[in-house]
């Protein structure tokens, strides 16, 4: 079954570097064959398990989505990873692929030269966040345009979920 999740991420990674998107029939398929194995292998405590980690893997990633810091597509691809694994397997991807995908973030802003643009909004974001909004006055050059620079996050979800199989996080 491993093969079949790592496969499955290959095939999320190819989507989303080259459409921007992760389909829905690739992240359904993995979701079933994941229920239906446990199903079949542990009867009802199986489906259990697995569905725990689709929720969990799920749940990790819905407050960046709320946010708009991520698409649907990795939030559920995230709980695909989950109903493979489990739930200890999942936030131990989740805590590889934030890593990975912080570390992917950062090459992307220095190719784009927005290191110092980012490293601004965060520093003005703390001072207000510190001062309770008071030294608005003090920045008021902080630029209200939302700041763009993505990358398709089904890399760092594939990468952290084989990460996790070679090391697990605790």
């Amino acid at each position: 079954m491993t093969w079949i999740m790592v496969g499955l991420l290959a095939l999320a990674v190819y989507f989303d570097v080259r459409e921007r998107r992760i389909p829905n029939w690739l992240v359904l398929t993995g979701v079933l064959t994941a229920l239906g194995w446990h199903l079949y292998q542990g009867g009802f405590s199986g489906l259990v398990f697995s569905l725990k980690g689709l929720g969990l893997g799920l749940l990790l990633l819905m407050l960046p989505f709320a946010m708009g810091g991520m698409g649907a597509g990795d939030v559920k691809l995230l709980g695909m990873v989950g109903a493979f694994k489990g739930v200890v397997f999942v936030f131990n991807a989740f805590l590889w692929m934030a890593l990975i995908g912080g570390l992917i973030a950062l090459a992307v802003l220095i190719r784009e030269q927005r290191l110092g643009e980012f490293l601004v909004r965060i520093g003005r974001g703390m001072i207000l966040a510190l001062t309770g909004g008071r030294a608005k006055l003090l920045l008021t050059s902080a630029s209200i345009e939302p700041f763009s620079v993505s990358f398709p996050y089904a890399a760092a979800i594939a990468m952290g979920a084989v990460a996790a199989l070679f090391r697990g996080w605790c």
